[in-house]
């Protein structure tokens, strides 16, 4: 039997894809064609990590991934594209990969870690004491990840510990061992505006009450800490203000869970990507997932064709121009393609008389 695809390019390949593996696994003989030229497919390059069991089960990305990891490799010099929601159509952010890092909390450590003045270094030696005190790893790619992923913060801080293990290795202490859970005040949970918080950084009472919340044994380096930070901005301006706003937020979700509890557990798309950081990051070529997908398709026999008379429509939406939402789109395509398949599957085996 001959079946004719049309519509977008990732779509009509996946649901091409879907019916000819499902086709050989029945041995049934079924020739699959998408109406289109395999040369105007669009590029979705790399580097870009990501669950998506259905792109994953179409062979796409899995030489550095396992499972349903998609790991598609890219240009050294480019910071790597991630999502830790399921399927790859929501979520993404960047993780840098240079060392510098991309988040604005993450840059701010580097320089810290860099800068000429004494105080500045030894406020970064602090919090890298802390953070691996935790089994937190401070590379700056982990960093991005604890910083900028879309995820609730206690979700960010379970991915980035996941994360950090994962390239590092070891454990680190219990995440609550440090607090004593008498926070009763709402904790930080609002993106960093200079304009907004500078003045409220600045005030030492304002997070007066986290540093009650904390353990004996850490809260006279935390209250030091605080204070270095808002001494240097005496200094510089406050520019750096944005990574004591971060980790105050992460420390104000701390302190409101009870005493020996544990961070929310992961998800299946938030450990796999977790855990797949570290190929992605050393995952270094010309990679471009729709035409890796369009080589799968190929190599099961499918072929492409200039028109037919009858043919199912699988999905038509225009791809946005810019790089992270091109990929949400080509995500979003490859999934309904494969609910398309699904749907025209019976009509395939079963045609109506």
């Amino acid at each position: 039997m001959d079946v004719y695809l049309r519509g977008s390019s990732p779509g009509a390949t996946t649901a091409g894809i879907m019916l000819l593996t499902r086709a050989r696994q029945l041995g049934y003989r079924l020739t699959v064609s998408v109406i289109g030229d395999p040369d105007d497919i669009l590029p979705i390059p790399g580097p870009a990590v990501c669950y998506a069991p259905v792109l994953a089960s179409c062979g796409v990305g899995r030489e550095a991934g396992s499972g349903a990891t998609v790991v598609v490799p890219g240009p050294p010099g480019k910071p790597v594209m991630v999502t830790v929601h399921p399927h790859g159509e929501s979520g993404w952010f960047y993780v840098d990969r240079s060392g510098i890092g991309h988040h604005a909390a993450t840059q701010a450590f580097v320089r810290l870690s860099r800068d000429p003045r004494p105080m500045a270094r030894e406020l970064a030696r602090e919090l890298r004491r802390a953070m691996e005190g935790l089994g937190l790893s401070t590379d700056p790619a982990v960093l991005d990840v604890l910083f900028g992923a879309d995820v609730p913060p206690l979700t960010r801080l379970a991915v980035g510990l996941r994360a950090g293990r994962a390239m590092a290795g070891g454990r680190g202490e219990p995440i609550t061992r440090f607090t004593i859970g008498i926070a009763d005040q709402e904790p930080l949970a609002v993106p960093y505006q200079e304009a907004v918080h500078r003045a409220m950084l600045m005030d030492p009472g304002t997070l007066q009450w986290i540093l009650d919340s904390l353990s004996t044994s850490i809260r006279d380096r935390a209250e030091a800490f605080a204070q270095m930070g808002r001494d240097l901005a005496q200094e510089d301006g406050g520019r750096e203000l944005v990574l004591l706003w971060h980790v105050a937020e992460l420390a104000s979700q701390l302190v409101q869970l009870p005493p020996n509890s544990i961070l929310p557990p992961l998800g299946a798309a938030e450990d796999s990507v977790a855990t797949g950081l570290k190929s992605a990051l050393a995952a270094e070529g010309d990679g471009d997932a729709n035409r890796q997908l369009s080589q799968v398709f190929q190599f099961l026999g499918g072929r492409y064709v200039a028109d037919a008379e009858h043919s199912f429509f699988v999905c038509q939406e225009p791809a946005p121009r810019e790089h992270i939402a091109r990929w949400q789109w080509f995500c979003g395509q490859v999934r309904q393609g494969k609910k398309v398949a699904d749907a025209i599957w019976p009509q395939i085996v079963d045609p109506p008389s």
